[in-house]
């Protein structure tokens, strides 16, 4: 039986728990919120004793802890968690400074024994894992442009509809508390970052340019993103919360064929063939998600999207805002981090 620990028991670690639960062989056996009464609201649906502090619930004899607090409040926990000697799920982003997100890798790095994880889910929808298993085809030739842009609508404090999990939720107070960090840009965005990375590799710099609505109190709510890649491919990202219609459009092309991945439904056009439709009824990506990582404790492998990923994708993110403070094109550097992933995977874009 693999004992977890929810630490922030709101949104995202409300779904994570009720995931996990209907896994064979998984308990969640502790909880911990800064508000006690969302963690008991928690454990009386999913189970598990509830603590008044996360030191006190590592102290206890969980196998692995789920980190979904707010994003400024990650890096503390994360590092605590692997001190501890718990196996860490951590929310993105997974941290707001390039610095807190350094200690994070470094801490997992004297921890070679424990398993860790960035929880990017879209790797893990049916749609964009096929888009990279056709992508990482010997056949697929090279990436020349990408984009991805997923549109939102997000009020403050106002119940919105989100349509990867849905059903309604109250929009959280520091979704819209002012700083440049808040906003879609840096959070939001960073699930875009990573599809980039992995669909083609190192982003070499990128160039912001950002709106406000009324109601948003300053932050950039509306906003597009050039990006550059190392290879000199290009790429855009946007993922504003003024949209009110909502619709997801991820699309590559390379040299050799275009794919594009629309609400779920794959278009795929090779230079060899007619144009070919894929059709995804159904997302498990929470299941997968969590399973995967739950497999990856069991099973003694390394997740498919580590702390170091996480990482790569604040550095993109990083660039972002100081572009759109800046007003210019800036690079992305991804420092330390980055060198000991490439080390880890010989080079390799997994």
């Amino acid at each position: 039986m693999l004992k977890v620990g929810i630490i922030g028991c709101g949104l995202m670690g409300s779904l994570h728990a009720r995931t996990l639960r209907q896994m064979p062989d998984v308990q969640i056996a502790a909880l911990y919120n800064r508000s006690r009464e969302k963690a008991e609201q928690l454990s009386a649906e999913v189970g598990g004793s509830v603590y008044d502090s996360y030191e006190r619930l590592l102290d206890t004899d969980v196998d692995a802890v789920w980190v979904a607090t707010p994003d400024h409040l990650h890096a503390e926990i994360a590092i605590a968690a692997l001190e501890a000697g718990k196996h860490l799920f951590l929310e993105k982003v997974i941290a707001t400074s390039p610095e807190d997100a350094s200690s994070i890798v470094a801490a997992s790095a004297k921890r070679p024994d424990l398993k860790a994880m960035t929880a990017y889910p879209l790797r893990f929808a049916p749609g964009y894992r096929k888009m990279k298993e056709i992508l990482s085809r010997p056949d697929s030739g090279n990436v020349l442009q990408a984009w991805s842009m997923r549109t939102h609508f997000l009020v403050p404090t106002t119940r919105v509809y989100d349509k990867y999990r849905d059903h309604y939720y109250d929009t959280p107070n520091w979704y819209f508390d002012g700083s440049d960090k808040a906003g879609p840009i840096y959070s939001h965005a960073s699930h875009d970052y990573d599809l980039l990375h992995w669909y083609g590799g190192d982003i070499e710099s990128v160039f912001a340019y950002g709106a406000s609505s009324p109601a948003a109190g300053g932050v950039n709510d509306a906003f597009t993103l050039a990006v550059r890649y190392t290879s000199g491919a290009i790429a855009h990202v946007s993922t504003p919360w003024v949209t009110r219609v909502e619709n997801d459009a991820t699309g590559v092309a390379t040299d050799r064929l275009t794919i594009v991945n629309t609400n779920g439904e794959l278009i795929l056009k090779e230079d060899s063939g007619p144009e070919e439709r894929i059709h995804f009824a159904e997302n498990d990506m929470w299941e997968k998600l969590n399973g995967h990582f739950v497999s990856c404790i069991r099973d003694n492998v390394q997740p498919l999207v580590s702390l170091e990923d996480g990482w790569r994708a604040i550095a993109v993110s990083e660039a972002a805002i100081r572009s759109l403070r800046e007003r210019r094109e800036v690079a992305v550097d991804y420092g330390p981090a980055a060198g000991r992933r490439e080390a880890a995977s010989g080079g390799r874009n997994e």
